[in-house]
């Protein structure tokens, strides 16, 4: 008897030799473009932004790949193990979520593929900020009035700011220190970055923003050269590190390498895999109802130049 590959009781079913129908398949081709095939992007969906006191709920601003990836979650300071939730849609339209958690500053992906991201919950923060506090202290009086010669040094200059302060003959430490804190607020490149205070003796500048201890920050007040003037200082007094800096723990999310399915499939039907038109051995993640847990990755590393071919039965 000849063979009837199609069943026209059962459209979805053809038979066998032996006469028993079993269910047609078909093979697909699943095309990504260059261009949506873009490369991994460490803060393509959110910018760093700093961890609170409180716990922070992002929804504006957020981006999105161009075709439905896995999520990346990345922190700036060491010891933040706090998750973030990330919700948003996957490529049939339909609400997920993921959660993951951070690892200091070692990058951590998530395994669903998202199309978009419309939420992200952040955790408190583990290190409070501080702005960083230098002081330096005035000392003796003038004998010879001139100029006295100041030096600020910092990781944010360019070149050591050297500020030639005015003081007068029988200048104490007090009226020193309030010539000093004048000269430094009215220096453009020192008031940018600091803030001039203090009293009496003191001469204090304060961070304008939170960030990392600048192990280089000092102000030295040394006697003035030339016409100078005397100020009881034979050598450079060095500033006291008051308050050290500390940045705030920043997050930012990104996309990963793992590309969505537009499948849920049961096992693993691919059957060819292209990268550029070069096979390539993927890895493929499978899940019969979650379609975000349907999802590749490459050998190759996409670029937004390459194109993307899978050939599966479904």
């Amino acid at each position: 008897m000849a063979r009837v590959g199609f069943n026209y009781a059962q459209p979805h079913r053809i038979k066998t030799d032996a006469g028993y129908s079993i269910d047609q398949s078909f093979i697909a081709h699943l095309h990504i473009p260059a261009a949506t095939a873009e490369a991994a992007d460490t803060d393509g969906i959110m910018a760093a932004t700093n961890l609170a006191a409180a716990v922070q709920t992002i929804t504006t601003g957020l981006g999105a790949p161009a075709w439905p990836r896995n999520v990346t979650i990345d922190c700036s300071a060491s010891g933040v193990t706090s998750n973030v939730k990330i919700t948003g849609t996957n490529f049939a339209g339909e609400a997920i979520d993921e959660t993951i958690a951070l690892n200091g500053t070692t990058a951590k992906a998530g395994t669903k593929a998202f199309k978009t991201v419309t939420k992200i919950e952040l955790p408190i923060q583990k290190h409070a900020p501080e702005l960083q506090v230098e002081t330096a202290t005035a000392a003796g009086t003038v004998s010879t009035a001139g100029n006295a010669a100041v030096t600020v040094k910092s990781a944010l200059f360019d070149a050591d700011e050297v500020v030639d302060v005015p003081v007068e003959l029988g200048d104490d430490a007090a009226a020193i220190a309030l010539a000093i804190r004048t000269a430094l607020a009215a220096n453009e490149n020192i008031a940018e970055h600091f803030t001039v205070s203090g009293e009496t003796d003191a001469v204090i500048l304060t961070a304008k923003v939170a960030a990392t201890n600048d192990d280089t920050l000092n102000i030295a007040i040394a006697d003035g050269s030339g016409e100078g003037a005397s100020v009881g200082v034979t050598t450079a007094a060095t500033s006291a590190n008051t308050t050290p800096g500390v940045a705030p723990d920043q997050v930012w999310v990104g996309w990963g390498d793992v590309f969505g399915l537009p499948y849920t499939l049961d096992h693993n039907t691919v059957v060819k895999s292209y990268f550029d038109n070069a096979a390539d051995s993927m890895t493929i993640q499978t899940d019969a109802t979650a379609i975000e847990s349907n999802t590749f990755s490459m050998t190759g590393t996409a670029n937004g130049e390459k194109n993307i071919d899978i050939y599966l039965i479904v």
